[in-house]
């Protein structure tokens, strides 16, 4: 599987993972085999995931679900394509990318291939913060303890 992201384009290797911030877009290309008689319709999906207790987990501020139209064919034809998936509030961290026909249960993926980095959120700054703040009073209690001391 291969996507563009800032305008270069990677493929996408289990374990080597690619570097998006949180707000970009990674543009992903699939291709799939179909054969119709009559055109139709599928929907098509592209997540980030994570596996949680061993089911994988589509994160759904990382998600697009589009439609593709397929036109008829007899004999088996490749539909190549490509769809953007904009990073939105998700946590830092390693994740996989898939890209499925859930109607059809078609899907590629890739297990650990995208590294997000988001800004911290105000509660992951409290507990740095909340230590400093503690250093900060011991050390003003140690103060006048040590002057005397030395003394």
């Amino acid at each position: 599987m291969q996507v563009l992201i800032r305008g270069q384009v990677y493929t996408l290797t289990e374990g080597v993972p690619v570097q998006v911030a949180v707000g970009e877009t990674i543009r992903v290309f699939y291709s799939f085999q179909y054969r119709a008689l009559q055109g139709a319709t599928v929907q098509l999906w592209a997540s980030l995931y994570r596996y949680s207790l061993g089911v994988l987990d589509r994160m759904a501020q990382a998600q697009t679900k589009t439609t593709v139209t397929l036109e008829p064919a007899e004999d088996w034809t490749t539909y190549e394509g490509q769809v953007d998936i904009t990073i939105g509030q998700v946590s830092s961290g390693t994740y996989g990318l898939i890209v499925e026909l859930p109607e059809y249960d078609v899907e590629d993926h890739v297990d650990d291939c995208i590294e997000v980095t988001a800004p911290p959120s105000p509660i992951e700054m409290i507990g740095p913060l909340l230590v400093l703040g503690l250093m900060a009073a011991m050390v003003s209690q140690m103060a006048p303890m040590m002057k005397e001391g030395f003394g």
